[in-house]
Order: structure tokens, then sequence, then C-alpha cells
């Protein structure tokens, strides 16, 4: 074989490899990168709970499985075990499969459970069951527990710890009970109770039940973050202004 043809052999040979190396690599331009929200290698199998089906105002966080911290986006599916945190003003509104919602305040830390357990750390936020669904549900605070079904409730943490934790009834039967204790207390619609830090005497916690009067229930419900700005109104406003004490 003559120099010449072994010569351009040989850059034949290096123009395909040139080629190879350029399809290889990630073409889109610097400019176009978002941040990314799912954590990457994440599994197309990921068995979804939960979808965050409103986000009107920013900025709201999911801490995947295993995973960083990231960025949420309307639409984007959760999984039992991860957290949604919003800061300063976010507001942020999360749909299970199954019926049940809520809606998160801003500085709100939540993460959902198995069983329909919704471990809430610090914030506020408000939770319901589409109406007609009959859904079994707990609000899991660190001083006490809510049972829902069919029911609106307002759960309020404070992030100053001489602030008791609120419980508050829009609409339904909530069912109260303290950490490790199987004794209940019942509120109905308009009522709501305070739960000091550490109180773990349920008969002291039952006498901080206490009746809105209709005033106060109305303010509250003009003056909620949780009722304003979203896409949709809340699904069980109606029974709630039906309900409302007289």
């Amino acid at each position: 074989m003559s120099t010449r043809l072994i010569q351009t052999c040989g850059l034949v040979v290096s123009w395909l490899l040139a080629v190879f190396v350029l399809l290889g690599c990630d073409a889109t331009p610097a400019g176009d990168r978002s941040i990314p929200t799912q954590p990457t290698g994440s599994s197309p199998d990921r068995v979804i709970a939960a979808t965050i089906t409103d986000i009107p105002r920013p900025s709201v966080w999911v801490r995947p499985l295993e995973a960083a911290e990231v960025l949420a986006r309307e639409q984007m599916g959760l999984q039992v075990g991860e957290t949604v945190r919003t800061e300063a003003e976010a507001l942020a509104e999360v749909k299970l499969e199954n019926g049940l919602a809520f809606r998160l305040a801003g500085n709100t830390i939540l993460t959902l459970q198995p069983q329909n357990q919704l471990n809430l750390t610090g914030g506020e936020m408000i939770t319901w069951v589409q109406p007609g669904r009959q859904v079994p549900a707990e609000i899991v605070t660190p001083e006490a527990i809510a049972g829902i079904q069919g029911t609106t409730v307002f759960a309020r943490i404070s992030s100053d710890v001489s602030v008791p934790v609120l419980l508050f009834s829009w609409e339904g039967n909530v069912t109260v009970r303290l950490p490790g204790q199987t004794e209940e207390i019942l509120l109905s619609t308009g009522e709501e109770v305070t739960i000091p830090r550490g109180e773990r005497n349920i008969e002291r916690v039952r006498q901080r039940v206490r009746q809105l009067t209709p005033e106060e229930f109305r303010q509250r419900r003009q003056q909620s973050r949780l009722f304003q700005t979203f896409q949709q109104p809340l699904p069980t406003l109606s029974a709630i202004e039906q309900f409302a004490p007289e």
C-alpha cells in the first residue's frame, strides 16, 4: 500500500472519530439549562402518590427520596416519603390520587407519609377531602394528631415555640389526640384547640377547645391566605359557608 493511500485512510478515520465525539456531546446551549426538578438518575418507575397542582407564589421546593432538594413545578409528581417546603410568602397546592388534598402557606414543611399521614413540622396548611369522597387521613404534628375524613382542617405550627399548635375545623368533625395516647377530643365545625408545646395532659387540652364566634369565623375566612390567590376556589368552600356558625 502506498504512503499516500495510508495517509488518506488515516485522515478518514480521524474525521469519523471527530463526528462520533460531536454526536455524543450535549449540544444544549448553556443558556437553555433549567433548574432540575427531578433528581439525576431518578427511576421512570417512580410511584406517584400526589401532584403539585398549583404554585401561585414561588418559591416551593421538594426533597425527593435520597436526593438533594429541587425547585418544584406545577404538575410535578410526589412519592410517599418526599417533603415539600415553601419559602417566605410562597403558596402551593397538592392533591393526592385518592381525593385528599392540601394547601401550604409560606415557611411550611410537610412530608407525605404512608397511610394518608401528612407530617407537618412547621408552618400553616389547610387540608380537605374532595366532596363525596371518604378518605381517612391524619395531620401529624409534634404536639397532636388530627384525624380527618371528609372534612376541612387548618393547622398551624409557629416558629415561636411559646405559641401553641393550633388545629381548627372549617367544616365537619375532627378528632384530636396527643402523641402516644388513644383518648380523643372531638372538634366540630368552627371549633379550634390550641396545644402548648410539650403538653401531654389530655384534660388540660380539652379545656382549651373553643368555638369561634360568627364574626371571628368570617374574619378568619376573609384573611386566610390559603383561600385566596389559587387558580380554583377551595372545593369545600360551599360546605364551609353552609355550616358557618350562626
